[in-house]
């Protein structure tokens, strides 16, 4: 078997096509065709693709599915003989599938990505690994980590009240743009300005030592809608992953996060001590809050302690 699907029938879009594309890539596929019901059961299954040697698995789902997909890889494929993923925009964000991925979907997406797989372009790059002390839980792979402000954000998105009636990048906006707004209100305005405990270390320094009103970490290379809310404050370190942390109480945040929307980070900004950038090959983060990766949220641990670092190096095919 040289191309293998992994099918995600809960995504949001996959939801609103029915059983029509499963229909027709089951015929396509055959038995290449996996549909897993739980974690343990992508394990299962991608462990049996590393048995037989696949070495394209697409993935029709969102980013969530996607990190699911890249740990199940990264728990059973020898890392130096990992598969190229062919990721299909069916999910609530599609963050990883607008940088690294397919444009197409459906049946569509899978007819091209069979009949021009020699053909297609190709990119090369290291996740976001995710890892607890003490292995106190299996380290994951993902694109898109988030803590305090963040987490609490997408912590309001994914109730059922806001995603009845919005699509999640949009429940994320109109939850956002409330967050700020409730900066106007006394009762809210400390909670959110206070944010969580929250220590950086990074590459051997201290980069963040405080209280934290958001941070954000990303293998990512882009973002949706020309969102851009990093900055590299050190041009001589290259690679690595992106990072931005928003101290407690910032100054100027509505400016900020204008400029930030739109992919700018003007001198000001850069030279605030409120808000801080750059890469870093590893980081520890202590936080006192859960974190967020990918759309899914987990625990920080028992002494809220993580390790971000890159993961290993996957090759992704696009359209």
């Amino acid at each position: 078997m040289r191309l293998a699907l992994i099918h995600n029938p809960r995504s949001r879009k996959n939801r609103r096509d029915g059983s029509k594309f499963a229909q027709q890539a089951q015929k396509l596929l055959g038995d290449g065709f996996l549909v897993p019901a739980s974690h343990d059961e992508m394990t299962d299954m991608v462990a049996d693709l590393a048995r037989r040697n696949v070495r394209l698995i697409a993935i029709n789902g969102g980013d969530g599915t996607v990190s699911d997909v890249m740990t199940a890889i990264m728990r059973v494929y020898p890392e130096d003989n990992l598969p190229e993923l062919a990721i299909f925009p069916s999910g609530n964000t599609n963050l990883i599938a607008r940088d690294i991925g397919f444009s197409r979907r459906g049946i569509q997406a899978l007819h091209h990505l069979r009949d021009h797989l020699d053909g297609l372009p190709r990119v090369r790059r290291r996740p976001l690994r995710v890892s607890w002390p003490d292995d106190e839980y299996a380290p994951r792979l993902g694109m898109f980590q988030g803590s305090s402000g963040y987490a609490r954000a997408i912590a309001i998105a994914h109730s059922p009240h806001v995603l009845r009636y919005a699509p999640h990048n949009l429940a994320v906006a109109v939850t956002l743009v409330g967050a700020f707004g409730s900066l106007l209100w006394r009762r809210h305005r400390e909670t959110w300005l206070q944010g969580d405990r929250l220590t950086l270390e990074g590459d051997g320094a201290v980069l963040a030592d405080g209280h934290s009103f958001l941070f954000l970490s990303t293998a990512l290379q882009k973002l949706n809608l020309g969102i851009w809310p990093f900055w590299n404050a050190d041009p001589a370190k290259a690679g690595g992953l992106h990072f931005l942390n928003v101290s407690d109480h910032p100054g100027k945040l509505l400016q900020a996060t204008w400029a930030l929307l739109r992919g700018r980070a003007p001198s000001w900004l850069r030279q605030s001590a409120d808000y801080t950038s750059g890469r870093a090959q590893s980081m520890v983060l202590t936080c006192d809050s859960d974190f967020v990766i990918d759309g899914e949220r987990f625990p920080s641990g028992r002494d809220h302690r993580i390790y971000l670092r890159e993961g290993p190096q996957f090759g992704f095919v696009h359209d």
